[in-house]
């Protein structure tokens, strides 16, 4: 992969109904990607991810994530950090950024309840 700037004007929202997605990098070649994730509302079900250990900083707002069945306030400034295998969900009221490495793929994560 060559060097390159990408500009948020130019990235593309994506709608998963509670959360809108806007891909920053997340490309075959790079082993890690980030993403702008907007929680409008709150998951459904508890999740993890089976490959990746995911970071989320908060950018914008408060709110509250549920990690192993425990629930933590969340604010701007805050970094939550999921080791891979974690359960956990991000509720309503978030903008956050979110780095996985490997990259992330929403094919490889496991939801319950």
């Amino acid at each position: 992969m060559k060097p390159k700037i990408i500009r948020s004007k130019d990235l593309k929202e994506k709608d998963y109904g509670a959360t809108k997605v806007a891909d920053i990098i997340n490309e075959d070649g790079i082993n890690f990607s980030v993403a702008q994730v907007r929680k409008i509302g709150d998951d459904i079900k508890l999740g993890l991810d089976k490959e990746s250990d995911v970071a989320y900083y908060v950018l914008e707002g408060k709110g509250k994530c549920i990690i192993n069945n425990k629930e933590y306030e969340i604010r701007k400034g805050d970094l939550v950090f999921l080791p891979k295998g974690t359960k956990y969900k991000n509720l309503k009221g978030l903008k956050l950024l979110a780095i996985a490495s490997p990259r992330f793929d929403r094919n490889k994560r496991v939801y319950f309840e």
